[in-house]
């Protein structure tokens, strides 16, 4: 059974609705009048912005456009809590800033999460002190070493996480070399049998013919008309072999479309791809294959990791003097990008061919269009 949210995020929900169940339930068996309208609107306003953050392809997640705010937001409803609520009978309500600080190695580094935790944890305590008039060094210390391990317990599952994507990088790269050798092999193979059909059988047949020639003018009768169709036979044995030398020279090249399918089969479940290449379009050399598969291998990394898309584009078209490569998908990317490594290396490459690399904006997702010369390219 698949989980419609990760096990963290579950548990924290399960957290927030635990804490928010006994704090309604203590505040309605005080005396008096009390803000339960409001405490029940910061609550719900602090788990509806929890369960956002922790969705990956929605805006306010963390690594969305309004995370950063939505992120702050949830911090404040705590801190709201804390003041409106009377003193000394919600102890727990800590455990919020708890599920908060879970958030943050998502969104920076480990050594930045735990000095924004601890600096969140001495204001807690410092205003819940000076709301009751109480010290409250011991429970700080105590909620204090809960933060820090909460902390700590999600950077290592964050790493956790960016190693598991950082070997399926590598995975992908293995199979792209891997199957670039594999049609390297069949291309130098291929040549190899083409050369030793034209160089051996072709050169044994061109000399048959020549001794059969020879022989046709010092026979007569009978053994001249059998020498004439042996003649025949072999001149036509020489041309089926000149045809086939010629059809395995033009079929050497790469085909882009079987070079790219099996990088694609080997792609997680999530992420559905469609593949719009024409069956001819073929690569002339082993350097241009090289290259298109490890362009293509890094839109793929560059997708999976920072668009979170479900869907991915790839298509192909003649243009003019250039071969088109379109990559597009369906996720989103933050509004103040800039390129990193990922494309610098693409537009490297393409250079080394020729081509060049155009980045754009399509609907709200990154569009790569790669331009390769006609040259490297056989429709």
């Amino acid at each position: 059974m698949k989980l419609r949210f990760p096990l963290e995020t579950l548990a924290g929900v399960l957290t927030w609705l635990l804490v928010s169940a006994l704090t309604l339930l203590i505040l309605q068996r005080l005396p008096g009048e009390q803000p339960i309208v409001l405490v029940t609107l910061l609550l719900l306003l602090y788990g509806i912005g929890f369960i956002l953050l922790t969705q990956e392809h929605h805006s306010c997640g963390l690594s969305g456009r309004y995370g950063r705010y939505l992120l702050w937001l949830t911090l404040l409803c705590a801190f709201s809590l804390l003041v409106i609520l009377p003193p000394r009978q919600f102890d727990y309500l800590s455990i919020l800033t708890i599920i908060w600080v879970c958030l943050l190695p998502h969104s920076m580094s480990q050594r930045r999460a735990l000095l924004l935790s601890a600096v969140i944890v001495v204001s807690w305590f410092s205003l819940q002190a000076y709301l009751e008039q109480r010290s409250l060094w011991i429970t700080a210390s105590l909620y204090g070493a809960f933060h820090l391990f909460a902390v700590i317990m999600q950077s290592a599952i964050t790493a956790e996480q960016q190693a598991k994507q950082a070997l399926a990088a590598k995975n992908l790269e293995l199979q792209s070399a891997q199957q670039l050798l594999l049609a390297a092999s069949r291309q130098n193979e291929r040549m190899r049998i083409a050369r030793d059909l034209h160089d051996l059988l072709g050169h044994h047949l061109t000399a048959l013919t020549i001794q059969l020639q020879i022989a046709c003018y010092h026979t007569e009768g009978e053994a001249k008309q059998q020498v004439e169709q042996s003649l025949q036979l072999a001149r036509l044995l020489l041309s089926d072999v000149r045809e086939v030398v010629s059809s395995m020279r033009e079929h050497s090249d790469l085909n882009l479309q079987q070079l790219l399918k099996p990088l694609l089969a080997s792609l997680p479940k999530p992420l559905q791809v469609e593949l719009d290449i024409p069956a001819e379009l073929s690569l002339s050399g082993v350097l241009p294959a090289q290259h298109i598969l490890m362009l293509v291998r890094e839109a793929i990394s560059n997708t999976l990791k920072h668009a979170r898309a479900t869907k991915l584009c790839i298509s192909a078209r003649v243009d003019q003097q250039h071969v088109v490569l379109t990559i597009t998908d369906n996720g989103q990317v933050v509004s103040n990008w800039q390129s990193g490594n990922g494309l610098t290396g693409m537009q490297e490459r393409l250079a080394e061919c020729g081509g060049s690399l155009q980045v754009s904006d399509h609907t709200g997702a990154m569009r790569l269009e790669l331009r390769l010369p006609q040259e490297h390219v056989r429709v």
